[in-house]
C-alpha cells in the first residue's frame, strides 16, 4: 500500500487547529507522532488530549489543547 505524504484541506468555510489534529488522527496519524512532533516547537505549558466524540450521526476525534501554565507564572 502506497502512502500519501500530502494532505488538502478544502476549508472553504475555515478550520481551527484542533479540527485540523482531530482530522489528522482520523486519517490514521498516530497522536503520539502528533505529540512528538508539537515538542519540537519552542511552546512549552500545554497539554494534547484526543477522544472519540459523536455529534447526532457524525463520528470524529475531537483534539483538546490545554495549557497547563499560565503565561504570567
Amino acid at each position: 500500500v502506497k502512502s500519501l505524504r500530502a494532505a488538502y484541506f478544502d476549508c472553504y468555510s475555515g478550520i481551527s487547529g484542533d479540527m485540523i489534529l482531530g482530522a489528522l488522527v482520523d486519517l490514521g496519524v498516530d497522536p503520539g507522532k502528533i505529540r512528538k512532533a508539537l515538542k519540537t516547537l519552542d511552546f512549552k505549558g500545554y497539554k494534547l488530549k484526543t477522544s472519540r466524540v459523536q455529534r447526532g450521526r457524525i463520528v470524529g476525534t475531537k483534539a483538546q489543547i490545554s495549557l497547563t501554565k499560565s503565561r504570567h507564572s
